[in-house]
């Protein structure tokens, strides 16, 4: 790897390194306080689903606060560190070519999530792939515009085109994350097994077991995620038994869609008990995950910064962790601030850092935003019909 070497930093800047890990638990530690101490009330009587309902709308208030507060947060400490005239003279030296070929790499990443996508709604449903590259395209530009908010577009778009139930598009992308997930969160944490840092890293032996050990704790997590999933679906029908027999207590109108959701998770969960679907599902993400290597590589290229696979991965790893405060603009502020950080870890100058991550969040985001606009202007969709797919689970004419 050839890069600037920055040297290492402050020791109150060494709580910066651990930044991923104690973002999972400021995300975590919330939520598992509200659920905890409102099933305790519940238990007890001393709460009414009235007063239960009011309490979800006012997590969601608080929430709707918080997110942009701890995005701006991360964006002011990214920003006030950074000398912006050497950063601007590291953008003015980039190689153009290498970014536009990045950027057409990121849109065969629409070609091939459409792909997967495919594969996954095939027990279920015959989509036609235009449709699906249509969805897939304008479901990450809503992510770059609005945020992780985002994220109900892309199903919504395909059960527009295809007139397909909400439940089932919205199965299949819970079955993509989880395929996603395992595959950045086992590369990573088998990666920092054998991890080098460079010799001007600032990261110390304990925090290199701190890693080790949280990799390896969420490697665990991942594969017994994937193993309750594998359970659900070989007692599907029981399961969806017990729901139908009205476990939960819900009107039937709010009780349907989620049995529906059920219904269509475990359809596509047969991916994982079907030698054929699970090995053509894995082809597709091995070859959606070696562009998105390739498309970073090639970025950092540009800025004749040259890292290994492995150094790669390090750093996609801290970047997905980074995505994970929904705010809009793809994660901004979050995302620039831990990516950049992971940069400076393998040795590189902070502004130097910075210059190529800012460009790669615009690489990976903006190609897709782009395609994406002209889907919408050409299929003249309105934020109404994402708003009327959405309320129509018992439609009849819609597919199941």
């Amino acid at each position: 790897m050839s890069c600037g070497v920055t040297s290492r930093p402050p020791p109150g800047q060494s709580l910066l390194v651990r930044a991923p890990f104690l973002l999972y638990l400021a995300i975590l530690a919330p939520h598992i306080v509200v659920l905890v101490l409102l099933k305790h009330r519940v238990e007890a009587g001393s709460i009414t689903v009235t007063d239960l309902t009011e309490q979800i709308h006012m997590k969601k208030y608080v929430k709707t606060i918080t997110i942009p507060l701890l995005g701006g947060l991360f964006a002011w400490w990214f920003i006030r560190r950074l000398d912006w005239r050497m950063v601007g003279l590291h953008l003015g030296e980039a190689q153009i070519w290498p970014l536009v070929l990045a950027a057409l790499i990121v849109n065969l990443t629409m070609l091939s999530r459409s792909l997967r996508w495919q594969v996954l709604l095939a027990p279920s449903a015959r989509v036609s792939l235009r449709n699906l590259l249509a969805a897939t395209s304008i479901g990450f530009g809503a992510l770059f515009v609005i945020g992780r908010t985002g994220e109900i577009v892309r199903p919504a778009m395909l059960s527009i085109h295809e007139k397909l139930r909400p439940s089932l598009t919205f199965a299949s992308i819970f079955i993509e994350r989880i395929f996603d997930t395992a595959t950045i969160i086992l590369l990573f944490s088998i990666n920092l097994l054998f991890f080098k840092f460079p010799a001007a890293s600032p990261v110390d032996s304990s925090t290199i077991r701190l890693f080790r050990l949280v990799g390896l704790m969420t490697t665990l997590g991942i594969l017994t995620i994937i193993a309750l999933l594998t359970l659900l679906r070989l007692r599907a029908e029981p399961t969806i038994k017990l729901l139908e027999t009205r476990v939960l207590p819900l009107s039937p109108r709010l009780l349907r869609p989620i049995i529906n959701f059920v219904q269509h998770l475990t359809e596509g969960l047969s991916v994982l008990t079907n030698i054929r679907e699970l090995s053509a599902t894995i082809l597709h993400t091995i070859i959606l995950w070696s562009l998105i290597f390739a498309s970073g590589w090639i970025t950092f290229a540009a800025f004749d910064l040259h890292f290994s696979l492995s150094e790669l991965i390090f750093m996609t790893g801290f970047g997905v962790v980074g995505s994970l405060i929904p705010t809009p603009g793809g994660s901004a502020g979050a995302y620039h601030a831990v990516a950049a950080r992971s940069v400076e870890l393998l040795g590189v100058e902070p502004n130097l850092a910075a210059s190529a991550v800012i460009v790669g969040h615009l690489i990976g985001f903006v190609p897709p935003f782009l395609m994406g606009l002209y889907f919408i202007v050409r299929d003249e969709i309105h934020l109404t019909q994402i708003r009327d797919i959405l309320t129509r689970e018992g439609d009849p004419h819609i597919i199941d």
